[in-house]
């Protein structure tokens, strides 16, 4: 089987045959989902970030994130509007996520509505606690769906993996006590770059405001310690 690697921003996903394994626990579903990749990968992403907030003015930030993903760890770096700069981290276990400010501030992420790990998916790392009736989304993707927790326990996260292909879709995050959720992610834009695929769109949005990530710009490829890629992890406010 041809293998199709598919780069959600601080990820990259095999794309498994559409005959699914029905017989894995949920358990063993987000295992797969935790470690997708079977080699090491790299992906640089340059575009805008489009932040719409009622009776407010659109905001429109230019937006980098490079990423290396090997087999036990993804390391990165987000940039927002060449100044404010994160660098992140994600171990392949449970509440294995860092991030590391480059400045004193965070304004400028902290208006959009993004968290910087929501490129590192550490939402997936969260303690599991159960497994909701399976959904289908846009009509046609069958979802597996799971309920974590956050290692804080002040948030619940709702995440809708594809079943064929053990991917994160859509994740709703709720407070404790609350039904209705106060953010939610989505993904969308599947394009094709050196035989590899990612998610061009990304987009977070709670009550009154709503945030676009587009990626006009993409290099991705394999990862070699002895050959890394130039440019990968930059220096604000560089080009």
């Amino acid at each position: 089987m041809n293998k199709l690697l598919a780069v959600f921003f601080c990820m990259v996903a095999v794309v498994l045959s559409a005959a699914a394994e029905e017989a894995l626990t949920a358990q063993a579903f987000l295992a797969r989902a935790r470690r997708p990749n079977p080699v090491d990968t790299f992906a640089m992403l340059s575009g805008r970030l489009q932040h719409r907030r009622t009776a407010a003015a659109p905001e429109n930030i230019s937006i980098y994130f490079g990423i290396i993903i090997q087999k036990a760890r993804s390391t990165g770096q987000l940039i927002l509007d060449n100044k404010e700069g994160y660098l992140l981290g994600q171990t392949k276990e449970k509440n294995g996520s860092s991030v590391i400010p480059m400045q004193k501030s965070t304004a400028l992420i902290d208006r959009t509505g993004v968290r910087a790990s929501d490129l590192t998916l550490d939402f997936l790392y969260f303690d599991f606690e159960k497994e909701e009736k399976e959904e289908t989304l846009g009509g046609f993707v069958l979802c597996r769906v799971l309920v974590l927790v956050s290692p804080d326990k002040k948030e619940r996260v709702k995440v809708y993996l594809s079943k064929s292909h053990y991917f994160p879709l859509k994740a709703e995050f709720f407070r404790p006590g609350e039904k209705e959720p106060w953010r939610t992610l989505e993904t969308g834009g599947f394009t094709k770059k050196n035989d590899l695929y990612y998610i061009r769109r990304l987009r977070i949005e709670g009550p009154g405001w709503r945030t676009r990530i587009e990626f006009q710009e993409a290099e991705l490829g394999l990862y070699s310690p002895a050959k890394p890629p130039k440019g990968l992890i930059r220096k604000t406010g560089s080009k």
